[in-house]
């Protein structure tokens, strides 16, 4: 396990078949448990699965990547501090299941009508049509950012 701040994290890299490769793997296991301190706790994280956090973590300092997240997300980010319903958990379980609706209403405990109408509010909100694929990716890598910027 490494300890970053708080956080324990225990990353798991892949198997060196000498010392040479030994160094890579080790590289990898740090980066990995560093991208892995602001996702959810979890008994152990694959540094080989953390391809994506990995390079936001990099860029965490970049200021377009704070700017994606700014232009993609700020409106519904806006719109949840100042109501009652939060509609960015919505977004992220969405991203989470891939677009798939029936998967992201049982992992929000709702019927797909009232899931469907938060869909409708987060795509007014944002001027996007989230069937897009593509529209889906900008989004689901501002939602990933996020937790590094």
């Amino acid at each position: 396990p490494i300890r970053l701040g708080e956080a324990e994290r225990a990353v798991a890299a892949g198997r060196a078949a000498g010392w040479e490769e030994a160094g890579p793997e080790l590289r990898l296991a740090a980066d990995g448990a560093a991208s892995a301190a602001p996702l959810p706790a979890a008994p152990w994280h694959d540094a080989r699965a953390l391809e994506l956090q990995r390079l936001l973590w990099h860029w965490r300092d970049d200021r377009e990547l704070a700017a994606l997240v700014t232009r993609r997300l700020g409106p519904l980010i806006e719109h949840d501090r100042r109501r009652r319903h939060a509609l960015l958990p919505t977004l992220e379980a969405l991203c989470a299941n891939a677009g798939r609706k029936a998967e992201t209403a049982r992992a929000l405990h709702l019927n797909r009508q009232a899931l469907y109408h938060r869909i409708e509010r987060i795509e007014r909100l944002l001027g996007v049509d989230l069937s897009d694929a593509t529209e889906l990716l900008t989004l689901h890598l501002a939602v990933e950012a996020r937790r590094y910027v």
